[in-house]
């Protein structure tokens, strides 16, 4: 099967190329590159590597693709905050010119990076595929309307299937440390403080991003019409964890480390369960990988071998909107990136 992968120099990206190609895929990556010079380690290499805007992709470059991993996207809840047209125009319109592109050059299957975080503000109730979605964040926004855009695109000739991703976490040769576990113990490895800015007491689930990985490509060798207009959490039902549970296992990693809670932290208005068995009754030999308390000691070896691993963390080297802001201060960024932050 020959696929395609956007957004494949990413966080996840860089684990989706390494999965497909060891299940014996020809992948195809298209990435605009805002991230790169930033990694972490040494990042697999697809079969055909594009340095591209999703916007440029044309129907032409996708003769032959039996499927479209559409991962690209601003992944972040702050940038969403500081220009949430940008988050729009890139995640919406930016994954609806690819999934029109896939369509008009006939290719058979879409499997969108939606989020778990569409479920928004619900506290201990535990949701499933069909839970209403309440949305709090420019990016969550963002994955409830392509969902339904491409709801509208979907035919018979023309799959969809929607994973709705928990909260990533884990090592990656593209580092994120921007996200609530990671973020965590890189702050427990620079200051020996495992530092939580909100008070801890929401929910959230959380799934490491090679699993992620697999799962785009266990459902992509799916039976077609398991997965045609799929919506599917991914996860695990005992990896719903409210984020003070997780600071006592990254304490519990970093000896003498503490746990300390800043002055300005307030409840964190993403507050969601999630209920993860439809993902298995659709792939029942798909099994996670790893969890969380797995993850930590590995990630916390990597952090510690890491030359300079501190001043980077404090640089925000591995910190998307940080390298997001660096751009677009240097005007390294494609224009419509400034031609939204103008608009009123």
């Amino acid at each position: 099967m020959k696929v395609l992968i956007t957004g494949h120099r990413g966080y996840i990206g860089a684990h989706a190329i390494d999965v497909f190609q060891a299940a014996g895929h020809q992948v195809m990556g298209v990435d605009i590159g805002l991230y790169d010079g930033v990694e972490f380690g040494t990042p697999a290499v697809a079969d055909e590597d594009l340095t591209l805007d999703v916007f440029d992709i044309t129907p032409d470059m996708l003769k032959g693709v039996d499927a479209v991993v559409h991962l690209a996207a601003i992944s972040n809840d702050p940038m969403g905050d500081l220009d949430p047209r940008i988050t729009h125009h890139i995640n919406t319109d930016g994954t609806m010119h690819v999934a029109r592109a896939a369509k008009a050059a006939g290719v058979p299957r879409f499997l969108f990076a939606s989020s778990c975080s569409i479920y928004g503000a619900a506290g201990d109730t535990i949701l499933d595929e069909g839970a209403e979605f309440t949305p709090v964040s420019a990016y969550a926004e963002s994955k409830v309307n392509a969902e339904a855009q491409l709801t509208e695109l979907q035919s018979a000739d023309f799959a969809v299937t929607y994973l709705r991703n928990s909260t990533a976490y884990g090592q990656s040769p593209r580092l994120r440390t921007d996200l609530a576990v990671n973020n965590l113990l890189a702050f427990a490895v620079s200051i020996n403080e495992v530092k939580l800015l909100s008070d801890g007491t929401s929910w959230r689930p959380l799934v490491h991003c090679r699993d992620i990985a697999r799962a785009f490509c266990a459902l992509s060798e799916a039976p077609i019409e398991d997965v045609r207009g799929l919506a599917v959490n991914v996860g695990g039902n005992d990896d719903n964890y409210q984020i003070c549970e997780v600071a006592e296992i990254v304490h519990g990693n970093v000896e003498g480390s503490e746990i300390t809670i800043a002055e300005t932290a307030v409840p964190d208005p993403r507050n969601y369960r999630v209920n993860f068995d439809l993902l298995g009754k659709t792939l029942p030999e798909f099994k996670l990988e790893w969890s969380v308390r797995s993850a930590v000691p590995v990630m916390y070896t990597e952090y510690k071998e890491r030359d300079n691993f501190s001043s980077e963390f404090e640089n925000g080297r591995y910190t998307r909107l940080i390298t997001l802001q660096g751009k677009m201060a240097d005007g390294a960024l494609p224009a419509y990136f400034e031609e939204l932050s103008k608009k009123d």
